[in-house]
């Protein structure tokens, strides 16, 4: 938890310290689409005994529509592949074993609260939508044997290095951090978010491009 804290507590003071540094055409546009090939999800809070963690390899997509300087929205989807890895689960230590995999579709709302009109554009970000576990023939011994999907808002902030003036302005790169608060339901397994809301933490880097201005 420390560190993602610290992650967005970089990203945003770097985004303050050069918000200032304008460089000619730079800036989002209208409509911007990015993909993220490689980033991480780490689903924590579970108490080891029915509940566990685990953590994914993630990536994805998603696409932006700028409202003004100041706002936009924005569709995402990604998907985790379950890496190996010791799961407690049950009061015992499951070695190497791979995780169950995940779908994660997103509406969201980005503020930039100092403009999106420059260089390096911080953000911040909340919305909701739907998280489905994907069950893996490693996961029927936690008795997940099919599909589970949850209500899963999100809230997060990141920094967005929007290129302007040079044969690269309409590409950029992305950093973000979102936190995702798992609701819990009576008939899921027991293995995940069934007796408690569960949390993860989600970081990526990725790369942007503007279809346009």
């Amino acid at each position: 938890m420390a560190r993602c804290t610290a992650f967005v507590a970089i990203v945003l003071l770097c985004g303050s310290a050069v918000a200032s540094a304008q460089e000619s055409g730079a800036g989002a546009g209208k409509l911007e689409v990015g993909f993220f090939p490689g980033g991480g999800t780490f689903f924590v809070s579970g108490d080891n005994n029915l509940e566990a963690n685990f953590n994914l390899y993630t990536a994805g997509g998603y696409v932006s529509k700028y409202l003004s300087r100041l706002v936009a929205i924005e569709g995402e989807g990604s998907f985790g592949i379950g890496l190996s890895q010791d799961i407690r689960y049950a009061n015992r230590v499951v070695p190497y074993v791979q995780a169950p995999g995940a779908r994660n579709f997103n509406a969201n709302v980005v503020v930039f609260p100092t403009g999106s009109d420059r260089l390096v554009a911080g953000y911040v970000t909340g919305g909701a939508g739907l998280l489905t576990l994907v069950e893996r023939n490693s996961t029927k011994q936690f008795g997940l044997t099919e599909p589970e999907s949850f209500f899963a808002p999100n809230f997060g902030a990141g920094l967005k290095v929007l290129r302007g003036g040079t044969g690269l302005q309409k590409w950029g790169v992305r950093l973000d951090y979102r936190l995702f608060s798992v609701g819990s339901k009576g008939d899921a397994v027991a293995f995940f978010a069934k007796s408690k809301t569960r949390l993860g933490h989600r970081i990526y880097a990725g790369i942007l491009y503007t279809l346009r201005r």
